[in-house]
């Protein structure tokens, strides 16, 4: 059996060590959450943090406990009791505090006087509203809603829903308008709402430096708890639940409910019932409610039922451990004029001046005395045999959750084993495979060279004017010829031309047409690829400046031009020469025609270089997508040559991964020992 709690730390991160050996030989993912979570467990247990976790009804005295324990008073007290606001208080440099409000602002205030007076005004509850359930409230109503306008019937709903809340015993009707009152009044100035209050105090005491204390909002009056409570109690070390001893024979439920909640499941055995006001009390009272609570939460170890064992139930007086505190830095006359002082001015509480009176005015008697009424010693001793009973529970959980880590890393290890079986094939067809995929790889590039380059020469060569030009010369031969054949001088012969022309045009549209599919037909044929989209092609279409309208208009151009000259003589005797000009058919044909072939061939021009951008940009396609295939066929390649690994390569791999494999069983069982000689002492 473990009983060294040091001894089984250093067991327990020895078998971290271990495991992140382990991890280190292993490929495991970083981003796993089962080992996100392990190694902020390792994390806490090596800095043996200790977060302490305050609850209780409203009114129980939390800020007053806080504050003895602490050894000075950070919360405010006795006249007002703090709000829904989470206090977090740890150790820091200087006594600072951060607030942080409910629209998200945040404020640092630094020193004790601002600090207090902050407390005083921001986070804690008038007088006026100490009897209605605040908590609920804020949360619930304001927070939620802000400044928007509330719906009457959630008003109706939250009164029905806050009707246990009512511990003063208020009538209903005071109750709820109170609560309405209360609603009108804080709702403007909803983002005044402290929700959150991080307190950093420079201890003196070291065992203090290491302890994070959660003043929680509280639970309601049958103790339940609120969303905000129960994230703080799910990572809390150990809780403790305070409530007066004041009618606890009567009022015990909401311990009851607040104990067997799922939120405290994981701490049960961290759960502490703190009774507090015990000065206020006979020794009679104190004994008789401590026996009945006894008997309603108390049980034995490994009892099954929901409960404490009876050292987990305590009566303390936090007012005699503040006063234990104050006086004890003060010398004895001291003491004894503040004493009378407060007597005088009757605000002594009746055990202090009882036990000033008993102990003969003698200081280190009179202390002795305030220790004993505190009780804080037995809290002291109590928190210190549970801190251990609560760090073997985390060290215990630590290694569960490294075995379930185990049981992830022995199924991914089987995995990869049987995935690297898979992997030995036959060394010879993997060669085959190399020497085909290579083989496959040096036709795709040929393709996209050779073969390209016989296209473009083809079509697009300057040497040999190349088969695009060639073919629109051969068309426009057999328009010449024809026009040739035309009688300038019949009077149809402007017809005829303009007929052979109209028809060229279409000629030339045609052979664009044409010439387009053949070159993609030979792309396909020659490059043996098909396009992964088709759209990628892009044919163009011959939109030539010819028309009746242009043709017409070059006619009428040319009429003025086709006139010719001519001389004739008048008279016998006295002749005189004169000139004068005529229409020419012939002139105007000529010249009609050498305009119209003079667009014809434009339009020729514009078609060659239709097609030769057409040639350039389909081959480019096609040249794109070979190079796609050969990126898969490279990709095919490392795939083949990256299963190539040779039989003895993988034996080492499997048997490097079955020797990890079998270090982690041995390992478990060290572990599952360990974990169980810790269970034995919770």
């Amino acid at each position: 059996m473990i009983t060294n709690y040091k001894k089984a730390k250093e067991d327990v991160l020895q078998c971290y060590s271990e495991f992140l050996d382990i991890l280190s030989k292993i490929d495991f993912p970083k981003d796993d959450t089962s080992l996100q979570a392990l190694k902020s467990q390792a994390t806490k247990i090596k800095e043996d943090k200790f977060c302490l976790m305050i609850a209780g009804e409203a009114k129980s005295g939390k800020s007053t406990f806080i504050n003895a324990y602490l050894g000075t008073e950070i919360l405010p007290m006795d006249v007002r009791q703090c709000t829904s606001s989470v206090v977090e208080i740890k150790y820091g440099k200087e006594f600072v505090l951060y607030a942080t409000y409910a629209d998200g602002r945040s404020k640092k205030i630094i020193g004790e006087k601002d600090i207090a007076r902050f407390l005083i005004d921001n986070a804690s509850i008038d007088d006026e509203y100490r009897d209605i359930p605040i908590t609920i409230i804020n949360n619930e109503i304001i927070v939620k809603y802000k400044n928007k306008s509330i719906p009457k019937q959630i008003i109706l709903d939250l009164l029905d829903g806050v009707e246990s809340e009512n511990i003063h015993r208020l009538s209903k009707e005071e109750y709820n308008k109170k609560i309405i009152e209360y609603i009108r009044k804080t709702q403007p100035k909803w983002e005044k709402i402290v929700t959150k209050i991080d307190i950093e105090y420079p201890f003196k005491d070291n065992d203090m430096r290491g302890i994070r204390i959660i003043d929680s909002p509280g639970v309601n009056a049958v103790g339940r708890v609120g969303d905000i409570t129960a994230k703080y109690i799910e990572t809390a070390d150990a809780i403790m639940f305070l409530r007066p001893i004041t009618g606890v024979a009567i009022e015990a439920n909401s311990f009851k409910e607040f104990l067997e909640s799922k939120s405290v499941d994981r701490n049960k055995n961290a759960m502490f019932l703190i009774l507090t006001r015990a000065a206020a009390e006979s020794e009679e009272t104190i004994e008789r409610a401590y026996e009945e609570f006894v008997n309603m939460f108390g049980i034995q170890k490994n009892d099954s039922r929901h409960g404490i064992v009876k050292e987990q139930i305590i009566s303390v007086d936090s007012k005699a451990k503040l006063y234990y505190n104050i006086f004890k830095t003060m010398p004895t006359l001291e003491i004894k004029n503040k004493i009378e002082s407060m007597n005088s001015e009757k605000k002594i509480e009746p055990f202090l001046k009882l036990a000033w009176f008993d102990s003969n005015v003698e200081k280190e008697s009179f202390l002795l005395e305030l220790k004993r009424i505190s009780n804080f010693n037995t809290v002291d001793q109590s928190l210190n045999k549970f801190g251990r009973k609560a760090q073997f529970i985390a060290l215990s959980e630590f290694l569960d959750r490294m075995l379930k880590v185990y049981t992830k890393i022995s199924v991914s290890l089987h995995e990869k084993i049987a995935n690297y079986k898979l992997k030995a094939k036959d060394p010879n067809k993997l060669i085959l495979k190399i020497r085909q995929t290579e083989a496959e790889l040096i036709d795709i590039e040929n393709r996209m060279t050779e073969k390209v380059d016989d296209i473009n020469f083809k079509y697009s060569s300057s040497a040999t004017k190349g088969l695009i030009a060639q073919r629109a010369e051969e068309v426009m031969e057999q328009y010449k010829k024809k026009i040739e054949e035309i009688d300038g001088t019949s009077n149809s012969a402007i017809e005829q031309l303009e007929k052979l022309s109209f028809r060229q045009v279409d000629i030339l549209i045609e052979f664009e047409d044409d010439l387009q599919k053949k070159v993609v037909s030979e792309c396909n044929e020659a490059l043996k690829v098909a396009l992964s989209d088709s759209n990628t092609i892009e044919y163009v279409s011959l939109e030539p400046d010819f028309s009746k309208e242009l043709v017409d208009k070059i006619k009428n151009d040319m009429k003025s031009e086709s006139y010719e000259s001519f001389t004739y003589t008048t008279g016998i005797t006295f002749k005189e020469t004169h000139t004068g000009s005529s229409f020419s058919q012939n002139k105007y044909y000529k010249l009609v025609k050498t305009s119209i072939m003079e667009r014809i061939e434009s339009i020729k021009q514009q078609a060659i270089k239709d097609l030769r951008s057409f040639v350039a940009h389909t081959v480019t396609a096609y040249t794109k997508e070979l190079a796609k295939n050969a990126d898969e066929k490279n990709n095919e390649l490392r795939k083949v040559r990256e299963d190539k690994k040779t039989a003895d390569e993988i034996i080492i791999t499997i048997s490097n991964l079955e020797e990890t494999l079998s270090s982690i069983e041995p390992r478990k069982k060290i572990i599952s020992e360990l974990k169980g000689g810790i269970d034995s002492n919770v």
